[in-house]
């Protein structure tokens, strides 16, 4: 396979698409669109954008689940990721229904098949990547659809409709 050196601004590889929701300093649930994420045992990372109004409220209020969406929630994945929660209220625009957790401050998705409840217990801002901030999290529960386990809890793999996000700078798009 003969390769061509390219000179993207970023390059977005097939991140899984995530809908992260909190509730902002007044109380009030939002949500946000995201890709940049990964976990490790009871440990989560994100990237977001420093001037984004979720990161500012996430570092405020510390608790936030992280909510794996599927192929039938794109249209509010694009909603969730365009528009900011500093202007409405994203809960009350799109069809997707908060829930309460029962151990953090922060509801989980009931349209999601799974949802992992957090706590922030890090903010890493380098001088080195100005405008990024990433958020190391405690994972302090995980749900799961009982669609989406076999009959001993485990994952059945088959039923997951995840969506990946790829971004050369230029053409952005799901898969």
């Amino acid at each position: 396979m003969k390769k061509v050196r390219v000179n993207y601004e970023k390059m977005y590889y097939g991140f899984p698409v995530v809908l992260i929701s909190y509730y902002d300093k007044e109380g009030i649930a939002n949500v946000t669109t995201l890709s940049s994420t990964y976990t490790l045992k009871d440990m989560v990372m994100l990237g977001f954008s420093s001037k984004g109004y979720a990161v500012s409220q996430m570092k405020e209020v510390s608790d936030f689940v992280i909510n794996i969406a599927d192929s039938k929630l794109m249209e509010e994945i694009e909603f969730c990721g365009k528009n900011t929660g500093a202007d409405c209220k994203k809960f009350d625009r799109v069809n997707l229904t908060p829930v309460p957790s029962e151990i953090i401050n922060a509801p989980s998705i009931a349209e999601c098949p799974v949802s992992i409840e957090c706590t922030l217990t890090d903010v890493i801002e380098s001088p080195h990547y100005k405008g990024i901030t990433n958020i190391l999290a405690t994972i302090k529960g995980r749900l799961v659809s009982e669609t989406h386990l076999d009959e001993n809890a485990n994952i059945i793999i088959e039923k997951f409709d995840n969506i990946s996000y790829f971004n050369d700078g230029v053409n952005r798009g799901f898969k």
